[in-house]
């Protein structure tokens, strides 16, 4: 009888395995494709988006450049595209449709016959669209040129051919193909570790229906926090960030995959966006539960500061507050929640933590200079955060209550 019980539970402990396996290879797999498509296509935007940058530089450049020779405008455009990676070509055309400057000298002086620009409809005097030329398939940036006294006397295209976007695709198919396998690979590796640990947990309850049971439903829970990981996994891989992807691989910890879509659907700014994630990783490590407030949207367009300026502010805020409730030992659940906002002209940041909140004793000294509850060495954190806040026109307040919690708050 017993003999008979033991080869029922090898076979379901073997079903498990593989139902595991399955699930683990048919998530990693549908998240990959998943991902790669949607890195792809933020690619392509952010492509459209840096061309169009840099054609803008490189019209301003060529406005200082209009009266050169024809040898010091080759030497100058040609310094210009060798430093510009993300540029194959550029070819400056004048009103008789005749090339001033091609990145390929044998193209200079003979006449364009190509799209001319429609700058009526385009108004802004730039725009971005796929076509095809000398030097084949091609993503083109068209800028309108004005002579000092602000005629118009000709256009400047700036190219990214097909062929080095391809290139830049493979790389990339080929990284989430490479983080597909090793994903698949470690989990097979501690599927097997666990597999060996359920066989010697299934024949220390075989009389005992509830200790099964408990198996199965701890194999479901492992499958759930594996998905959970690879969730982790896609959200640094659409920000850009391939080698921690696959570091993290070789050191996991858990992420809730709801809120890394929510960053980056949420958070245009790339360099912003991977703060966020950063810094919902480290609040995992500390075993605090990070909140995204719903609404929270961050929209270029709205309002321009600097990358740095972002990340220094919500950065050392988030730190703050984790470093707050690390020192708050009584409490078990421990929680912080980040909400961004953005409409024209207007950024507001709110950082709320549950630690142990600030006295009024020292609440008025917070943004002092090396002031510090956490020892010497420290206390520059906020006092730069404000400095910052105050060059940029905005204002930081800041509510607080022992034992509940405080809660930052900045206008820009």
């Amino acid at each position: 009888m017993k003999k008979n019980k033991l080869g029922n539970l090898t076979t379901i402990r073997k079903d498990i395995q593989k139902t595991q396996l399955f699930l683990i290879i048919s998530i990693t797999i549908f998240l990959s494709i998943g991902g790669a498509f949607i890195n792809l296509n933020f690619n392509n935007k952010t492509l459209n988006h840096n061309l169009q940058n840099t054609a803008e530089l490189i019209t301003r450049l060529y406005s200082f450049a209009q009266n050169f020779s024809q040898d010091e405008l080759c030497d100058y455009m040609d310094n210009l595209v060798q430093d510009l990676s993300d540029v194959d070509v550029i070819s400056i055309v004048d009103l008789n449709n005749i090339r001033k400057y091609h990145t390929h000298h044998d193209l200079i002086g003979t006449e364009y016959d190509g799209t001319i620009p429609d700058f009526i409809i385009h108004k802004s005097y730039f725009y971005t669209e796929s076509s095809s030329g000398p030097s084949g398939p091609q993503l083109r940036t068209y800028s309108a040129v004005f002579d000092a006294n602000g005629k118009y006397c000709g256009f400047i295209m700036t190219i990214r051919l097909k062929t080095s976007i391809s290139a830049v695709t493979t790389r990339i198919l080929i990284l989430f193909l490479i983080v597909t396998v090793s994903a698949i690979l470690v989990e097979i590796a501690i599927s097997g570790v666990l597999s060996r640990k359920i066989k010697k947990e299934f024949i220390a309850f075989t009389e005992d229906f509830e200790g099964t049971k408990f198996l199965v439903d701890s194999m479901r829970a492992n499958n759930h926090d594996f998905t959970n990981k690879l969730h982790v996994i896609l959200g640094l891989i659409q920000i850009g960030q391939y080698e921690k992807a696959i570091s993290y691989i070789q050191n996991i910890s858990i992420i809730q995959k709801e809120i890394i879509s929510k960053v980056m659907h949420t958070i245009e700014n790339p360099s912003f966006a991977a703060l966020i994630v950063g810094k919902i990783a480290r609040a995992s490590e500390c075993n605090v539960k990070f909140i995204l407030n719903e609404g929270t949207c961050f929209r270029n367009s709205d309002i321009t500061l600097p990358s740095e300026a972002l990340v220094t502010i919500t950065g050392n805020l988030i730190d703050n507050a984790l470093d707050a409730m690390n020192m708050d030992t009584e409490k078990s659940e421990k929680e912080l929640s980040l909400g961004i906002y953005t409409r024209p002209d207007e950024l507001l940041i709110i950082v709320k933590d549950t630690g142990p909140g600030i006295p009024d004793e020292i609440k008025e000294k917070i943004f002092d200079n090396g002031f510090s509850t956490k020892g010497d060495g420290r206390g520059i954190g906020l006092y730069h955060t404000k400095q910052l806040i105050t060059s940029l026109g905005g204002s930081i307040t800041v509510e607080t209550q022992v034992g509940v919690g405080t809660s930052f708050m900045v206008k820009l």
